[in-house]
């Protein structure tokens, strides 16, 4: 999960170690946020960002640990608690960066479609590696009106050093989103802008050609999830 992105080939072509990594680590080792330290988000009432994590950990941990489910309806549950949970019209946005401003609706919507589809498949793949990480809420800074940084520690079982994350959360009419997640300091999002960006400009500012390099990509990541 931590490989990290491949160099650029030069060929245009979407990236095949795409930025992934921190997001599926993240999202695949969220499911530990209720075993957190004493005291850290356990004591959290649930309408706080450390509350709206510990949440989300206790549904996702409920998928784990039902392995009876088949596997297909536990996906289409998990895709449902990443859709709830993820900004996916924010990150779509953001990650096209300034190529938002030029694609036509259609590439707007198909783009949030296959980014959308794209990311659940990595998550899921990486999700049913879980092998008992544990998630620390360390701390909880507001950086804004309706936004807080959610720190976060992720303890390797073999004695590793921890992974250290941070949640950007944020609040819009009462409800609690995800919109970003940072990795030992590096943004994930800033990370796909700028794969994004590469592989757009790599085929002449082409909105369609990045988002069929997604959609081949994902169609060789589902078919082994």
């Amino acid at each position: 999960m931590n490989q990290p992105i491949a160099a650029n080939t030069g060929s245009g072509d979407f990236p095949k170690n795409a930025p992934v990594r921190g997001w599926c680590l993240a999202a695949s080792l969220a499911v530990a946020v209720l075993i957190a330290a004493p005291g850290a988000s356990r004591g959290q009432a649930a309408g706080d960002p450390g509350g709206f994590m510990a949440t989300l950990g206790n549904q996702v941990i409920q998928l784990i640990g039902n392995r009876q489910q088949p596997a297909a309806q536990r996906k289409q549950q998990f895709a449902q608690l990443v859709n709830q949970s993820f900004d996916v019209d924010g990150i779509a946005r953001f990650v096209l960066g300034r190529y938002w401003r030029t694609a036509s609706d259609s590439e707007r919507q198909q783009f949030k479609q296959v980014f959308d589809t794209y990311m659940i498949d990595v998550y899921w793949g990486h999700f049913n590696q879980y092998t008992g990480q544990r998630f620390v809420v360390t701390t909880k800074r507001p950086v804004g009106e309706g936004t807080t940084l959610v720190t976060s520690q992720i303890i390797q079982p073999s004695g590793q050093q921890p992974v250290n994350v941070v949640w950007r959360v944020s609040s819009h009419n009462g409800k609690y989103q995800i919109t970003d997640v940072s990795i030992e300091g590096v943004s994930e999002l800033v990370t796909y802008r700028q794969e994004f960006a590469s592989a757009i400009s790599q085929n002449g500012g082409n909105v369609a050609t990045l988002i069929n390099q997604l959609r081949q990509k994902d169609q060789q990541i589902g078919g082994q999830s």
